[in-house]
């Protein structure tokens, strides 16, 4: 295995603490040279809340997406460059925070039915890559 397929495999597993029923997705942020794991996050809700999702309405989960989830973990003082691995390619508030948080590339496995996440990481200078 080379080192993407170990990371979008980590953020896999990441995944299944997900509660969310349709949408199970896990992130890992890691250093650029493979070195460190700096952070992970699953979709879930605000510490004290119960996991559940308010509605199975698409976008209206209330959930906090596992992107949100990992960035506010992720310790912002380590200097070395940072990757990001998705189960899930990001919404576009999801990446408008990625892209905010000075990562530089970001790897997904499946695409979100909304490209704009996608377009806006590129327009920002981004490098955006779909793992198979």
């Amino acid at each position: 295995m080379d080192w993407n397929e170990i990371w979008i495999e980590f953020a896999n597993t990441i995944a299944n603490k997900s509660h969310h029923d349709q949408f199970k997705v896990g992130a890992v942020v890691v250093t650029e040279d493979n070195t460190q794991v700096l952070a992970v996050g699953y979709n879930g809700n605000a510490s004290g809340l119960p996991n559940k999702p308010d509605s199975k309405n698409p976008g209206e989960s209330g959930l906090i997406h596992a992107e949100i989830n990992c960035l506010i973990k992720l310790d912002y003082n380590n200097h070395k460059n940072k990757k990001m691995y998705l189960t899930l390619s990001p919404c576009e508030y999801c990446a408008k925070c990625i892209v905010n948080s000075g990562i530089k590339n970001v790897y997904y496995k499946e695409e979100y039915r909304i490209r704009k996440g996608i377009d806006i990481l590129k327009e920002c200078g981004v490098n955006v890559f779909k793992i198979s």
